[in-house]
């Protein structure tokens, strides 16, 4: 049965399924869906910033905002903490070894493959990663993690496969197989940090709020956009169309996770992951 669904997978033409998707979610005769939409996954219609009636599309609800003040950001006026950038659940955490990290029991992939460079993978060898995905029950948009500046974004096309249970567990290399956007920050200490943005089967775009740049427009080569940008942390970054993963990458020495989190658990945007560690103080200790 998993060999059939595999061989499914492969057979599909994901990218073209997921763009025509997302063209329909965009017409208002989608609006119709929304009801169903919201009962099949549970959403919280309390959280959401508009009555459920006044989304014009089932994109416009899959992207919607949430009311103010109901993911409170942790230590906000703190430029060493981090906080989640999304709801989801953290799937893998842990160290970044020979350049090497979990996707599932027995799934191993490279980080240069991922962010699609031997030589920016030299600077979180060692380092802490962190993978979270997002189910469609999920609030999709996603917020910057900490205070800091955008050094520079990068659109790497590729495949549309599902992150769901199944296919992290079957398609190996599936991260760096599928789409993603990586944006790359520096913080006040200078050490550097990147969240990956991977696409996913239905998801018809990842949008950025800084840059115009967004996935599945059938680039053939990656492009690299140079932006310097400061953020804070809470501001918006983007959104998924639909549910997907964040893979957080934290520079070595660098970052102590909140020891209180494991995979498995469920975050929300603007819980605390833990904090960059000032590296001018000696009693600071690692995640690694």
């Amino acid at each position: 049965m998993d060999r059939t669904l595999l061989t499914l997978l492969n057979l599909l033409p994901k990218n073209l399924l997921s763009r025509f998707i997302g063209f329909l979610a965009n017409l208002s005769i989608s609006k119709a869906f929304v009801p169903w939409f919201a009962k099949r996954y549970k959403i919280n219609l309390d959280e959401a910033e508009k009555d459920i009636s006044d989304y014009p599309t089932l994109n416009q609800f899959f992207t919607r905002h949430l009311k103010a003040g109901v993911r409170p950001i942790h230590k906000l006026d703190d430029p060493s903490n981090v906080v989640s950038p999304v709801d989801g659940k953290i799937a893998q955490m842990g160290d970044i070894v020979n350049g090497s990290m979990i996707q599932a029991k027995g799934l191993d992939y490279q980080l240069n493959h991922l962010i699609g460079s031997t030589l920016e993978a030299e600077a979180y060898q060692d380092g802490y990663y962190m993978t979270i995905y997002l189910a469609p029950t999920d609030y999709h948009r996603m917020h910057h993690y900490a205070t800091g500046l955008i050094q520079k974004m990068r659109v790497i096309p590729g495949r549309l496969f599902p992150v769901n249970v199944f296919a992290v567990n079957n398609v190996r290399n599936l991260f760096p197989i599928n789409e993603r956007i990586t944006t790359y920050i520096e913080n006040k200490f200078g050490q550097k940090s990147a969240i990956v943005k991977v696409g996913a089967t239905v998801v018809g775009k990842i949008k950025l709020a800084y840059h115009k740049a967004e996935s599945n427009k059938g680039l053939a080569m990656a492009k690299t956009f140079e932006s310097p940008i400061e953020v804070t942390k809470g501001d918006e970054l983007g959104y998924f169309a639909m549910g997907s993963t964040v893979v957080m990458l934290f520079e070595k020495g660098s970052f102590k996770v909140n020891e209180k989190l494991q995979a498995g658990d469920a975050v929300r945007m603007g819980e605390d992951l833990g904090t960059f560690l000032d590296p001018n103080i000696k009693s600071n200790k690692p995640s690694n």
